[in-house]
């Protein structure tokens, strides 16, 4: 039975005096991936982190679900063209949250989707190993719908349980192991953060760790960087804790992942600023573009 340290088990006193520990009831959630819609620019560096034993986290579209909680058990399976199946397992770091559409047309539109948090804790090459569809069609597995249209369906316990088992299974037969992970509450000054997953949305955006942004703004404030702009002084209520992170060294020059640290690298800047800082490439620093609007003034 895999458990992580969110578990914390409940005691209870029977009428005979002996107690019983008792685990927190666990949701499993099946999130798909399908490469034709959304290519997974570092999967083999995910790959490499984890067997390095390393962090590998993720923002994942969850589709309509809202009921996913932080320390539920997720499967990933890929669909589309074969390969097709089961090929990574992990937890949930955080509750869901909306965020910038991860289809482009979508987010052109002003769209949102749905995402969660994912620390995985195993991920496969599909193109080496993959945990069939076709053994998703036999047996218990036959319970479950194992092609939906979108993340974020739930398995029941009694196939998640089977599946728990199986997948262990599995990854021993290829010399693989899940990895224990650990669920840090927020980011401690100094910690660093797996950046640069590369998305097919707008303007070559990219996947950030919103841990990095919140420490990054805990140590700096929510006013820009530039200018001193500051939403909720400005619009009160409905601007609070509205701001944009800026990378000061763009990723698209970087590629691939590398260490963050969220107090050398990010600073807190207002999307107006933040645009006029990539007026120009490279960009613009922080110095230049105060320096700039100095002038203006």
């Amino acid at each position: 039975m895999h458990t992580t340290p969110l578990e914390q088990p409940r005691c209870s006193v029977d009428a005979g005096g002996m107690q019983h520990y008792h685990l927190p009831r666990m949701a499993t959630y099946l999130l798909t991936w399908n490469p034709k819609n959304y290519p997974w620019y570092d999967l083999h560096d995910c790959i490499s982190r984890i067997k390095r034993n390393k962090a590998c986290r993720y923002s994942w579209s969850c589709g309509s679900n809202k009921r996913i909680r932080k320390g539920d058990r997720l499967f990933l399976i890929r669909l589309g063209k074969e390969p097709r199946g089961i090929m990574a397992s992990g937890w949930a770091t955080s509750g869901v949250y909306p965020d910038i559409h991860w289809d482009e047309a979508k987010a052109i539109e002003g769209k949102r989707a749905l995402y969660i948090k994912v620390r995985f804790d195993a991920i496969l090459n599909p193109e080496k190993h993959i945990f069939p569809l076709s053994r998703l069609r036999e047996g218990i597995y036959r319970r479950m719908h194992w092609t939906p249209q979108s993340s974020g369906v739930t398995i029941s316990d009694e196939v998640a349980e089977q599946l728990e088992k199986d997948w262990s299974r599995f990854l021993s037969a290829i010399g693989l192991e899940t990895k224990a992970i650990s669920f840090p509450e927020e980011a401690e000054v100094g910690e660093t953060f797996i950046e640069g997953a590369k998305k097919r949305i707008v303007v070559n955006a990219y996947e950030r760790d919103s841990r990095a942004r919140e420490a990054c703004i805990r140590h700096y404030g929510l006013s820009c960087a530039v200018c001193g702009f500051n939403f909720e002084e400005a619009f009160g209520r409905i601007g609070k804790g509205y701001i944009h992170v800026h990378h000061i060294k763009p990723l698209s020059e970087i590629g691939g992942e590398y260490e963050l640290d969220p107090i050398e690298d990010l600073r807190p800047i207002c999307p107006n600023c933040h645009a006029m800082i990539h007026q120009r490439k490279p960009a613009y620093s922080i110095e230049e573009l105060r320096e700039i609007l100095k002038r203006r003034r």
